[in-house]
């Protein structure tokens, strides 16, 4: 096929498409693009593509259509999204205000103005231009942030500090007198008091061979103590909570629930659900164990948490074990020699204790292997009080001796 034979064929072809405006994009890339696409060797001779390009007047006209179409598609585009370009110039801008500010480097740059920018107004020498003016307003809006911020977290300070000075932390014996001055302890051994008749009182002194009446009452408000949960409105149940806190983590201040719980030995963000069988004595116990053996106690704690066997979980096993033998007069003994519930009540516990903490430091144990052992100590405090008391004691003092206290 000859250079005239192919024109006329391509001119055919034009005619046939051109009016169906369906198939304008394959006019546009055929007419613009033709050249470089061609297959045929004959396509590749620059000069019968310039004749085809410069005789042919139907791809002037298809190309005139064309552009026709294009600048009426691209006018109803633009006035489409021309609020949503600029919204994003705008984004842009202030994401490039924030990262020069933050990189806090000056920089001279130098660009070249686009048809946009050469196209603005000349600003008066007096006039402030906008770039510096949105340079302005946001060194502003960043100082009021910065402002706001110093506030808050002053007003954060001075709450806590509020706090602070409100919540006072509490000692053992002030704690004890409170719940035993409690209404509910006293609500509860009136009700006992009412309810147990002559003989009851007469039989019940000989079976329990306590020596007064003041030791059986005094009995009576430990058992009840272990009875009482934890109430988030009584201001003692608390102080308590929050001294045993700040006491172990040597600190001043402490959240109501929270994972701090936790590094103390507690199972969750609140301590109060791990009370059960225990009761409020269940702190009361843990609280006298840090009164009497602070540093002895604090020391104990970085074991437990090497092992990741929780402390306090394992404390309040121990006060449902004493109590086990309490109820049952096996310390009835130790409380006439003693003359006091809570005194043989807190040695035997701390003892309980201590010898967990002996095997602790000579065999493996872990969370799921520490129950066997728990067993051992729960008979050995039925069966065994005074032995137990004994050993402590002289296992404590030792400490203290070797830990120059």
């Amino acid at each position: 096929m000859n250079a005239d034979q192919k024109v006329i064929q391509k001119k055919r072809n034009i005619q046939n498409i051109i009016d169906n405006d369906d198939e304008i994009g394959e006019v546009a890339e055929w007419a613009g693009v033709s050249a470089a696409q061609a297959k045929d060797d004959d396509d590749f001779n620059i000069d019968n593509k310039q004749h085809f390009q410069q005789s042919n007047h139907h791809i002037e006209m298809a190309r005139q259509k064309i552009n026709q179409k294009f600048n009426k598609k691209g006018n109803n585009v633009n006035q489409r999204n021309g609020t949503l370009v600029n919204n994003l110039k705008d984004k842009a801008k202030s994401i490039a205000l924030q990262n020069n500010q933050n990189n806090d480097i000056p920089k001279k740059q130098q660009c070249q103005s686009s048809d946009e920018e050469n196209q603005k107004p000349p600003v008066d020498k007096g006039e402030e231009s906008p770039d510096k003016k949105i340079f302005r307003l946001s060194d502003r809006s960043i100082d009021k942030i910065e402002q706001e911020f110093q506030q808050a977290n002053k007003e954060r300070i001075l709450d806590l500090e509020k706090k602070k000075n409100e919540i006072k932390q509490i000692n053992f014996i002030e704690a004890l007198d409170q719940l035993k001055g409690s209404q509910d302890i006293k609500d509860q051994i009136e009700f006992i008091q009412k309810n147990t008749s002559f003989l009851d009182k007469i039989f019940g002194c000989f079976s329990i061979h306590l020596k007064s009446t003041r030791l059986i009452s005094e009995k009576n408000q430990v058992c009840l103590m272990s009875q009482l949960s934890f109430d988030d409105n009584n201001e003692c149940h608390f102080r308590i909570l929050y001294t045993i806190y700040c006491q172990l983590m040597t600190t001043d201040y402490c959240l109501r629930y929270g994972s701090h719980w936790e590094m103390i030995g507690f199972q969750g963000t609140d301590p109060a659900t791990d009370l059960r069988g225990a009761g409020i004595l269940g702190l009361l116990q843990i609280l006298a164990f840090i009164s009497e053996y602070k540093i002895y106690i604090k020391q104990t704690l970085k074991l437990f948490q090497q092992i990741k066997i929780p402390i306090s979980i394992t404390l309040i096993n121990i006060t449902t074990f004493v109590l086990v033998s309490l109820k049952d007069n096996k310390l009835n003994q130790l409380i006439n020699q003693e003359d006091s519930v809570i005194s043989v009540v807190n040695k035997l516990y701390f003892a309980g204790f201590h010898l967990l903490h002996k095997i602790l430091k000579k065999e493996q144990i872990t969370f799921h292997t520490i129950g066997n052992h728990l067993t051992h100590i729960r008979k050995l405090i039925h069966e065994q009080p005074q032995k137990l008391i004994r050993e402590f004691h002289s296992d404590i003092q030792r400490f203290y001796k070797i830990n120059n206290i």
